[in-house]
């Protein structure tokens, strides 16, 4: 289970690299960059987590908290933004949930979710059989 966690923790430190390499330009040419930044700031952030915790950690504890807040926290994210337009809208710390984050956020969770329910289920003592 070790290996996957950090393997997960490799794809999701290239998948926000990659959307912020997207994204950043393309708010940028429309202007809309300076509303919105501090998403940009979160998904680098995850990303330097991720890719600290998939290559340099030297314990599986930090690929396991990564995987699971990326889990938890980006699904819960995910849904909550179907009904909402975003958080702190109207501040420099806005970030705003349209269908592309929401989609992406979820898209990241749920193998997230899937690693974690597999190793809890994987831990579950067995009841004998009779």
């Amino acid at each position: 289970m070790e290996r996957l966690y950090r393997r997960y923790c490799q794809a999701a430190a290239v998948a926000f690299v990659l959307v912020t390499l997207y994204t950043v330009p393309t708010k940028h040419l429309q202007g809309r960059l300076a509303h919105d930044w501090a998403h940009s700031v979160l998904h680098l952030c995850s990303a330097l987590l991720a890719a600290y915790a998939g290559w340099r950690a030297t314990s599986p504890a930090p690929a396991r908290a990564v995987t699971w807040a990326i889990g938890v926290g980006y699904f819960a994210l995910g849904c909550y933004g179907w009904f909402t337009p975003g958080l702190l809208l109207g501040t420099p710390l806005a970030i705003p949930l349209g269908v592309p984050e929401n989609l992406f956020h979820l898209l990241l969770s749920v193998p997230a979710l899937a690693i974690v329910l597999l190793d809890l289920r994987s831990a579950r003592p067995r009841l004998p059989e009779h």
